[in-house]
C-alpha cells in the first residue's frame, strides 16, 4: 500500500529541496540532501519511493518536479516551464504561445514546441508535450520570459503564426492564422512578421501574401521577396484555384475571406 503521509524526515527532505532548488530538482540534488538525513542504503531508494508515492514527478531521466505538497501527485508547474525543461534547446510555439499573448482563449491539453533535437511525445498529468524538430535556420523568433521565477523560451506572437503555417499546415491552421491576423491587426508587429517571413520557405511567404491580400493588409514587402520566383506552389496538394499574383494554388474555401480588391488575381484552372 502506498504511503500517503510523509514522515518527519521525508517532509524535511522535500522542504529542504524546495528551499534550496525550488520545484525542479535533479537526482544529485535529492541524493545530496538525503545523505544528511539517512544512511546510504536508505538514500538509494528515496527517489523511487517518492516517485511511486507521488511526491516526485519524473520529467525526464535525472530530472524531477516536486509535487504540490497539499495535493500529492499534482504538478503545479506551468506547462511552459515543463516544456522547456523536457528539451532545453526548444521554445514553446503554436497555439500555446498565442495563448500566452492572450490571442488564443480555447483550453488545450497540448503544448507544442519547436526543437533542435528529436524528443518523444511526453504525457505529464493531463498535458501532452510534443516537439517539432526543425533545421537550425528556422530556430529563431523566440524570446525569454520569466514565469514563476523560471526563465523560459517562447515564440513571439509573429513567429508562432509562421510556425503554424510552416510546420502544421491544415485548413484549421490557415483559418486560425487568418482569424488572428484579422482580430489582432493593431498588435501584431507587421515589420517583425515580414522580417521573419523573409527567412522562411517561398510557399510560406506566398501563403501569408495571399492572406494579407484577403484581409486588405499591405503585401508589397512579401511580394518583393517572391516576385522573381517563377515556380508555382500549393497551400494543399490538389488545390485547384490559382492566384496569379502569388503563383499559388489554393482551396476556393478561402474565397470567403477575400475583399473585392483582389478577385482579379484569381482564376479557376481546368
Amino acid at each position: 500500500m502506498k504511503q500517503t503521509i510523509l514522515s518527519a524526515k521525508q517532509s524535511e527532505l522535500l522542504e529542504n529541496l524546495l528551499v534550496a532548488y525550488g520545484h525542479i530538482v535533479t537526482s544529485r540534488h535529492i541524493n545530496d540532501k538525503a545523505k544528511l538525513l539517512w544512511d546510504e542504503t536508505h538514500v538509494k531508494n528515496i527517489i523511487t519511493k517518492f516517485t511511486t508515492d507521488g511526491w516526485l514527478i519524473r520529467l525526464k531521466r535525472g530530472l524531477y518536479a516536486i509535487s504540490d505538497l497539499s495535493n500529492r501527485g499534482f504538478l503545479s508547474l506551468s506547462p511552459y516551464i515543463v516544456a522547456n525543461l523536457l528539451v532545453t534547446k526548444s521554445y514553446v510555439s503554436f497555439e500555446s504561445a498565442l495563448s500566452y499573448y492572450a490571442m488564443f482563449d480555447q483550453l488545450t491539453d497540448k503544448v507544442i514546441s519547436i526543437s533542435q533535437t528529436r524528443y518523444k511525445t511526453a504525457q505529464l498529468n493531463a498535458t501532452e508535450y510534443s516537439f517539432v524538430n526543425v533545421q537550425e535556420k528556422w530556430f529563431f523568433g523566440w524570446q525569454e520570459v520569466v514565469i514563476d521565477i523560471q526563465t523560459i523560451r517562447i515564440a513571439t506572437a509573429e513567429k508562432a503564426l509562421i510556425d503554424i503555417i510552416q510546420f502544421h499546415r491544415s485548413k484549421y491552421s490557415v483559418d486560425l492564422v487568418i482569424e488572428k491576423l484579422r482580430v489582432h491587426q493593431d498588435t501584431i508587429d507587421k515589420v517583425k512578421l515580414n522580417a521573419y517571413l523573409s527567412k522562411m520557405s517561398a510557399s510560406t511567404i506566398k501563403i501569408f501574401g495571399i492572406l494579407y491580400d484577403f484581409l486588405g493588409i499591405d503585401s508589397s514587402r512579401l511580394h518583393e521577396l517572391v516576385k522573381s520566383k517563377r515556380g508555382t506552389d500549393h497551400i494543399f496538394a490538389g488545390d485547384k484555384k490559382f492566384n496569379a499574383k502569388w503563383r499559388l494554388y489554393y482551396d476556393e474555401y478561402f474565397d470567403k475571406y477575400q475583399t473585392s480588391n483582389n478577385n482579379q488575381d484569381c482564376r479557376k484552372t481546368k
